[in-house]
Order: structure tokens, then C-alpha cells, then sequence
């Protein structure tokens, strides 16, 4: 097994301490971003690694939410938030993500739009750079190694 780093022990023991698996976890975006930019490691890799440990995070507005398995995978026949990190898993490439983003947008009600568009229009530019840095190093990676 991979070792982790002080980043990645840091986000268990916050999630776990605020109720994970059992609940869904959101912790501030910027000091998890700076905690792992302190020990010189992307976020990307952190959150690849603790995916390999059933715990599922996502970028959401100023937060990064975190989810057990089974807080993504329940009741599959209905409309759940389980789509939304659904449609990451095929998105191996950057054109993979595009095909995949507009397959889950397609399936977003206009509310969701509205947020989803408020959200993004309410962020920093700093942090419009960081999530479009994020998604080009966790999709187009293959080409850097």
C-alpha cells in the first residue's frame, strides 16, 4: 500500500471526526488546497488516493464534500446525488470529461442549472484557475508521465 502524507491523514481524521461514512463531509476548499500545496502534493493525487480507500471527494463551490460508497451508490433507480460522481468515471480524458459533462448537464434540472451556474459565478478567479488546473491534471494526465 501507497503511503500517505500529512495532507491526506489530516483530511481522514476531519471527515471522521464530523461523522464520515456515516454522513456526507464538507470541508473548506482553501485550506485543504493549502495543506496539500504545503506538503508538496496536488490535491488531485490526494483525493486519487483516498479514493482507493472508498472515500469519495468532490469539488463543490468553496468546499470539497466527501462521501462513503454506500452515501453515493444508494437507491440507484432514482434521481440521487449518486449521478453527480457518476459521470466522472468514465472522463479518463479531457474530451472524455467534456462528453461526460454534457451528458450530466443534460440531466440536471433547471434549478440544479441555475445553482450549479450561481456557484460557479460566485468564485473567485483564483479559484476558477484552480478548478480548471485541477480538471487538467486529474484528465489529461496520461500526458505528462
Amino acid at each position: 500500500m501507497s503511503e500517505s502524507n500529512p495532507a491526506e491523514e489530516s483530511i481522514k481524521h476531519s471527515i471522521r471526526k464530523n461523522g464520515f461514512p456515516e454522513k456526507i463531509v464538507r470541508l473548506p476548499f482553501k485550506p485543504v488546497y493549502d495543506a496539500c500545496k504545503k506538503h508538496g502534493t496536488s490535491l488531485t493525487d490526494v483525493l486519487d488516493k483516498l479514493q482507493d480507500e472508498q472515500i469519495f471527494g468532490k469539488i463543490i463551490g468553496n468546499h470539497l464534500e466527501f462521501r462513503s460508497r454506500e452515501k453515493i451508490d444508494f437507491k440507484p433507480t432514482e434521481a440521487s446525488d449518486s449521478e453527480e460522481f457518476s459521470w466522472l468515471k468514465g472522463a479518463s480524458n479531457l474530451k472524455g470529461f467534456q462528453d461526460a459533462a454534457k451528458d450530466a448537464m443534460g440531466e440536471m434540472t433547471p434549478e440544479k442549472m441555475a445553482e450549479a451556474r450561481k456557484m460557479v459565478e460566485n468564485m473567485s478567479d483564483e479559484e476558477k484557475m484552480n478548478l480548471v488546473k485541477m480538471f487538467t491534471q486529474r484528465f489529461d494526465s496520461g500526458n505528462k508521465k
